[in-house]
């Protein structure tokens, strides 16, 4: 067998691990918050330790990459609207999309100063800075969770973090909607760059009504992963040859979903199969992590990452003004925690935007995630403390899986 055949087999056989043994339950299963353990595990298998994943196999799983990403935007919109069983208040469903905008500007602002000294030239200094920036703007609601249930913490400011967290996913895929809709050489020449955005977004709320109208008025769950596979998939394709945004595609699908009557059954089918396609879409990504940049690329990383940490501590001093108990700059630390849709979103941009500026926005999406798993969940930790929010919830209780279950049924309008 080749080496690209073994490959395909063991990334198979993580995400059954994946689907198995962290199937949806954080703290009863494996893992830290972020899934950075298998960034480093990708790290270590590729050239620049094992050199097991050599960056030749790039291309070949570059179609994994697509669908892998593209997937994991639609299990997010699926969500988007509920933690739990409660829906997300419309107050804070904006407060973190307001918070993930200005943790995006705040990064794109200075990348897109610093970049024409790194030798970035015309279209590439706003690529970089909007992909740097897209991949700064989400906090991952896995380490809000994560915290959540080790310590049994509820109250307002829980909730107010994993309703921030949840909604700042939809910052990146706008985000790439606009880059991709900006770069030259896209398959819609003659419409304007807004168009391309509102093509975007309306292609994937589309075959998302399309998937919502074949579901039909019964649910059958058999049937269903059929329609969702099958949508899903001509949704990553149809973006893809268009040049278009897959994650603001799939993302506008996913929220599509998720006003359709059988919104329940869809994310507690769709909601157990993100750990097993996060899982290999992340190996790889740590394998194509490359170090071997120019040192003046690796400086505007750095100035990216700083950026980062302080408009979040900035943001969090801002939130305090509010009253809000709690907040403050350790609240704004906590924002930090990125993820997988982070490295999604890395991934994505790479597709568009190859060469050196891909391989910088990768890496600032690695050390984004590195450096969110060391700090953020202690600084979350600290502020549930300071508002007396920890352990006040019981042990089984706090264990659950804060997903909603599949048993969990809604009356339809």
């Amino acid at each position: 067998m080749s080496d690209g055949q073994w490959l395909l087999l063991g990334l198979l056989l993580l995400a059954y691990l994946g689907s198995n043994l962290v199937s949806g339950r954080a703290i009863r299963g494996f893992g830290l918050p972020s899934g950075s353990e298998y960034l480093v595990l990708g790290f270590a298998l590729g050239p620049h330790v094992l050199n097991v994943l050599e960056r030749s196999l790039s291309h070949t799983f570059e179609p994994i990459v697509l669908v892998g990403t593209g997937w994991l935007a639609l299990v997010i919109g699926v969500g988007y609207t509920r933690v739990a069983d409660r829906w997300i208040k419309p107050s804070r469903a904006a407060l973190g999309v307001v918070l993930g905008t200005l943790s995006c500007l705040a990064v794109a602002a200075p990348v897109y100063f610093f970049a024409p000294y790194c030798g970035f030239r015309g279209f590439s200094c706003l690529a970089i800075a909007l992909g740097m920036g897209a991949c700064a703007s989400a906090t991952t609601r896995h380490s809000v969770r994560w915290v959540v249930e080790r310590y049994g913490a509820h109250g307002p400011l829980a909730d107010l973090a994993a309703d921030a967290a949840r909604a700042s996913a939809l910052v990146p895929p706008l985000t790439l909607a606009v880059l991709f809709a900006l770069a030259p050489g896209g398959a819609l020449p003659n419409v304007p760059e807004v168009g391309r955005v509102g093509v975007t977004l309306a292609f994937g709320a589309g075959l998302g009504l399309v998937a919502a109208l074949l579901l039909g008025r019964d649910f059958r769950r058999d049937e269903s992963w059929g329609v969702l596979l099958g949508t899903g998939l001509l949704c990553v394709g149809g973006a893809d040859r268009a040049g278009l945004s897959l994650l603001g595609a799939m993302i506008a699908m996913g929220l599509t979903l998720a006003a359709s009557r059988h919104r329940l059954e869809i994310k507690a089918m769709l909601t157990p199969t993100e750990k097993p396609v996060l899982l290999p879409v992340t190996v790889l990504a740590g394998a194509y992590v490359n170090l071997k940049l120019p040192t003046l690329v690796l400086v505007l990383v750095g100035v990216a990452v700083l950026a980062k940490v302080l408009a979040r501590v900035l943001l969090g001093s801002l939130l305090s003004l509010g009253g809000t108990r709690g907040t403050g700059p350790d609240f704004g630390l906590s924002m930090l925690a990125s993820g997988g849709f982070t490295i999604a979103a890395a991934l994505a941009f790479s597709t568009r935007v190859p060469g050196v500026a891909a391989d910088a926005v990768l890496l600032f999406a690695v050390v984004s995630t590195l450096l969110g798993e060391i700090i953020a969940p202690a600084a979350l930790r600290r502020s549930l403390q300071r508002a007396g929010e920890l352990h006040v919830v019981s042990q089984e209780e706090a264990a659950r899986p804060s997903d909603a279950p599949p048993s969990l049924r809604e009356s339809h309008p």
